[in-house]
Parts: structure tokens; C-alpha cells; sequence
């Protein structure tokens, strides 16, 4: 390992994971393939979670009234979990806006272990709009932006092509994957995808892993 990815490594380690720095020391440090830049694209604009770097999304806000006041009572807001848990046992009713589906879902509920559908009071319904327009219109998704670049990285991630290789995919109805893209090079009548082979015309994809030197 060069120098350069043992420092990065170190300062990526004492950086604040999912932050900017953090990412672009993981490109910095990544074994991916130069032409795979998808996969980089996805690491700086994706919604870091559990380790990976998913689609973009709105942080889910849990709430509950101080006092169970909901007319005039304080709004207790937060976006840690941790804090949610942390009143486990204690009378404390915390309501949810969560975002599921990669973004494509927001379920308005009472939090437990099943969310409920209910109507909200007007300063709900203002408290979610200012939470569905910045942390998942604005800041979570770049007002579409930012969800665009994921899933632009995403697709080239997939439909992976080498540099001057065959590039040839397998025929339709042969079991293979359109994104399954030939990594040989030069002449050659069988066509090769990571463990996968096939020839010409409709002959059927075979699972053929490569030899191994001992």
C-alpha cells in the first residue's frame, strides 16, 4: 500500500463518517476501477447509512408535544433515534415522518411497532411542510439534483463497461443479463463475464469459473 492511501486511510478514520471529508478520502481510497466512476459518484452524493452510501433521502423527524399540550404546548423535534429510545418506558408519545421506498414513500404516523395513518393538527401540518421542504426536498435531495447524480452513478455502476474490451452482452433468452458486458479483449469465439461464458447465436449462458493458480 502506497503512502498516500495509509495517510489517507488515517485521516479518513479520524473523520466524521458520512461527511464530506470522509467521502472523498473513501474515493480516494477505493479499490474500484479507474472508468468505474459511477460507483465514486455514488459515494459522494448518496445518503450515508449503516456503512453504505444509499439513494438520497429525507432524514425521518420524530415529535412529540411537551406535556401532551398539543394546542399550545412546545414541539420536541429530534432526528436521532437514539433519542426516541432513550424515553423507552416513560410516558412519552413520539409521532413520525418517515421516509421509506429510497425516497419514493413518506408514512405519517404514530411511532411503535406498526405506524398508523392519522390526521394532523395545523401545527403538524406546518411542521411538515417545513421538514418535507428542507430535509428532503433541500438538503436531502438537491430539489431532484442530487437523486439524479445517484441514480446516473448507480446505472453506469451496473452497466459497467471495460475500456477496450469486447462489450458484447448476452443473447436475449440465453439466461445472461443485459448488463453483462464481455471483459475480453482481442480475438476470441467465446465471450466471457466475470464466471459466466457464451457464444454466438442463442447458445445458453454456462457458469465456467476461471482457474485459480495455486
Amino acid at each position: 500500500m502506497s503512502k498516500f492511501r495509509k495517510a489517507a486511510r488515517r485521516a479518513k478514520a479520524k473523520s466524521r463518517e458520512g461527511g464530506l471529508v470522509h467521502r472523498v478520502l473513501t474515493v480516494a481510497t477505493d479499490h474500484y476501477p479507474w472508468y468505474d466512476w459511477g460507483h465514486r459518484l455514488m459515494m459522494l452524493v448518496g445518503e450515508h447509512r449503516r456503512g453504505d452510501y444509499e439513494p438520497p433521502r429525507g432524514r425521518d423527524l420524530w415529535y412529540c408535544f411537551a406535556d401532551e399540550n398539543e394546542a399550545r404546548g412546545r414541539i420536541i423535534t429530534t432526528h436521532r433515534y437514539a433519542d426516541v429510545r432513550a424515553t423507552e418506558g416513560q410516558d412519552v408519545s413520539w409521532r413520525v415522518f418517515d421516509v421509506q421506498d429510497d425516497g419514493g414513500t413518506v408514512k405519517v404516523g404514530f411511532w411503535g411497532d406498526r405506524i398508523t395513518h392519522y390526521g394532523l393538527s395545523r401545527r403538524e401540518l406546518a411542521l411538515f411542510r417545513r421538514w418535507d421542504f428542507w430535509e428532503c426536498r433541500a438538503r436531502g435531495e438537491w430539489f431532484g439534483l442530487r437523486r439524479w447524480l445517484y441514480w446516473k452513478g448507480l446505472h453506469h455502476h451496473v452497466d459497467l463497461r471495460k475500456p477496450f474490451a469486447c462489450n458484447i452482452t448476452p443473447p436475449r433468452g440465453s439466461g445472461g443479463y443485459s448488463h453483462w458486458h464481455c471483459e475480453l479483449r482481442g480475438r476470441h469465439s467465446v465471450h466471457r463475464f466475470r464466471n459466466y461464458t457464451w457464444a454466438g447465436g442463442t447458445a445458453p449462458v454456462k457458469y465456467e469459473p476461471k482457474e485459480v493458480n495455486a
